[in-house]
C-alpha cells in the first residue's frame, strides 16, 4: 500500500521532521510492509526541501495561508506522481480540507486523524474552519480519535467508522534508571526530594494548581523542588525559590529528567483541549516506572484507576496529599503500558488501514 501522510512540519514547539517527533513519524515507521511519504506544509520557515528518514521520504514545502496556490500546485503534482492509495490527513483541520478536496479528485482514500480536539486551535475561531473540520470528519472514509472521550464527541454528528489509536511511547528509549544517576547527569540535587512536569507551563494545563501543591508540599518537605521543563507561557513566572527550570534538547535528557522524579505530575484541569486529549508524558512518566500523579480528567482516569494513590480532583490540595504519599514509594511497575509501545499501536494502525 502507498500512503502519503499529510502533517504540519512545527508542531508542540518542535520542528517535528528535523527533530524526529510526534504521533505520525512514530506510527509510520514501524509500517515497513508499506510505502510512507509525508507531505509537511511550512507555515513557519517557509522551506521547500527533501528529507529521508527511517526509510520515509518527507517532502517539506512551504506554505502561505493568505496565497496557498503554489503549495496546491505542490500537493497536486506529488499526488499526480505517485498514484497513492490512502491519504492520512493529520495535524489541523485546513491540512483536513486540503487532502479531503484531493482524496474526491484523485479518488484515494481519505483517513484523518484527530490528535486532538481541533476546537482548541486558532483557525477554528473562524466559522469557515470550524464548518470544514465537521464537514471532513462527517465525510472521511475512516477517523482515528486519540481518546475514547473524543471518539464519543465525534460519535454525535459521524456516522462512518470511527477507531482508537492513542499516543505511546518509545519503550526502548524511555526507561528507568537510577535516580542518582539521572540526578548527576544534570546536576541537580541529590537529597532532596524533586517533583517532575515536563510539558506546556501554563494555567490551561494546570500549572497554578501544580504551584499551589508545590507550596503545600514544601510546608511539611522544606527541601523540596519543582523541576520544569517546556515552553512558558507569558503570564507565568517560574522565578520562584526551589524551581529549577531545565532546557532539555535531546530525549535522553527528558528520560534523565523523568528519572530523577521522587513523583512525576499531571496537573491538567478540565477544558476543552485537556478533556479529550492523550498526553505523551503521561506514558513516559509511566515506562520510566516513576511514581505518578495525575488529575482525573479524560482518559487518564482510566489508564492510572488500578495504581493506587495515582489519581487526585483537579485542585491543590488533592494533587499535593497524593505527591506526599507518592514521596516514599520507589519504582512503580505500570504494566499497562505495554499497550502502548508505539510498535503496538502501529500493528493496529496497520489492521485499521486493511478495512478502509
Amino acid at each position: 500500500m502507498k500512503i502519503l501522510v499529510v502533517m504540519k512540519r512545527f508542531g508542540a514547539n518542535k520542528d517535528m521532521v528535523i527533530q524526529d517527533f510526534g504521533r505520525q513519524i512514530r506510527l509510520f515507521e514501524n509500517l515497513k510492509q508499506h510505502k510512507i511519504d509525508f507531505l509537511c506544509p511550512d507555515y513557519t520557515k517557509k522551506e521547500n526541501k527533501d528529507v529521508k528518514l527511517h526509510n520515509m521520504d518527507f517532502y517539506i514545502r512551504a506554505i502561505n495561508i493568505t496565497n496557498p496556490f503554489n503549495f496546491l500546485k505542490d500537493f497536486n503534482q506529488i499526488l499526480k506522481k505517485r498514484k497513492y492509495d490512502v491519504i492520512v490527513a493529520t495535524t489541523t483541520p485546513i491540512i483536513g480540507f486540503i487532502s479531503y478536496f484531493f482524496s474526491k479528485k484523485y479518488k484515494i482514500k481519505l483517513l484523518y486523524d484527530l490528535q486532538d480536539n481541533y476546537e482548541i486551535y486558532d483557525a477554528y475561531k473562524t466559522p469557515f474552519f470550524k464548518y470544514i473540520d465537521k464537514y471532513v470528519t462527517k465525510k472521511a472514509d475512516a477517523v482515528i480519535c486519540v481518546s475514547n472521550i473524543l471518539k464519543s464527541k465525534v460519535k454525535k454528528f459521524r456516522k462512518k467508522p470511527i477507531y482508537i489509536i492513542e499516543n505511546g511511547v518509545e519503550i526502548n528509549l524511555f526507561k528507568s534508571m537510577p535516580k542518582l544517576r539521572a540526578r548527576k547527569i544534570l546536576k541537580l540535587p541529590t537529597k532532596s526530594k524533586i517533583i517532575v512536569y515536563i510539558g506546556h507551563i501554563s494555567n490551561i494545563k494546570g500549572f497554578d494548581i501544580l504551584y499551589e501543591a508545590f507550596k503545600i508540599v514544601k510546608e511539611k518537605y522544606p527541601n523540596t523542588y519543582l523541576l520544569l521543563s517546556g515552553k512558558i507561557d507569558k503570564n507565568i513566572d517560574i522565578k520562584k525559590p526551589n524551581i529549577i527550570f531545565k532546557t532539555l534538547p535531546k530525549r535522553k535528557d527528558v528520560v534523565a529528567a523523568i528519572n530523577a522524579a521522587d513523583v512525576a505530575v499531571l496537573p491538567n484541569t478540565e477544558n476543552v483541549f485537556t478533556k479529550y486529549s492523550c498526553p505523551y508524558k503521561i506514558f513516559e512518566y509511566m515506562a520510566c516506572k516513576v511514581p505518578t500523579v495525575a488529575t482525573n480528567i479524560g482518559d487518564v482516569s482510566k489508564l492510572l484507576k488500578n495504581y493506587g494513590d495515582s489519581l487526585c480532583t483537579p485542585n491543590s490540595r488533592s494533587l499535593a496529599d497524593k505527591i506526599i504519599k507518592n514521596f516514599n514509594k520507589n519504582k512503580v511497575n505500570y504494566n499497562i503500558i505495554k499497550k502502548y509501545n508505539w510498535k503496538n499501536l502501529s500493528r493496529k494502525l496497520d489492521s485499521m488501514l486493511k478495512d478502509i
